[in-house]
């Protein structure tokens, strides 16, 4: 079994070193007692939803050899959260942004993006189970 851990060190403020051994700092705003000092625990998810297929998405159109045309690519998240405690993610709109230098293989764009929401990202498989309003969509710029 893996193990991770962190440290609390003052206020609000946590530190780990990750299991790939890379600094992490979490903090809180100083209204609830932190000093604003790292990220939050809730923004984290949605940029390791969009890390984890954003990196699903450049590994497929890589060995589609078509990385190549790519210009540009983002990935931009809108989210909804309950007006209650616990304020659990009720909607996420994952927009998956492309810019090729010329025509986009839309149909290998398309099964990329699709082979990384429904079978690679375990990130979004995980959000997938308990948010009850979670779309993506392509966008060509």
């Amino acid at each position: 079994m893996a193990k991770a851990e962190m440290n609390w060190y003052s206020g609000m403020l946590f530190f780990s070193k990750t299991t790939s051994g890379h600094d992490l700092i979490l903090d809180a705003s100083e209204n609830v007692g932190g000093k604003d000092a790292g990220s939050r625990p809730k923004e984290l998810i949605l940029f390791s939803l969009m890390g984890c297929t954003g990196m699903d998405v450049i590994s497929l159109l890589r060995k589609m050899r078509v990385i190549d045309n790519l210009e540009l690519f983002k990935l931009e998240v809108e989210y909804e959260t309950a007006q209650e405690h616990p304020k659990v993610f009720t909607k996420i709109h994952l927009k998956y942004i492309f810019k090729f230098n010329n025509e986009p293989p839309k149909d290998k764009v398309e099964k990329a993006v699709n082979l990384s929401q429904e079978r690679y990202c375990a990130v979004s498989a995980m959000l997938r189970q308990v948010v009850p309003d979670f779309k993506h969509e392509i966008v060509y710029i």
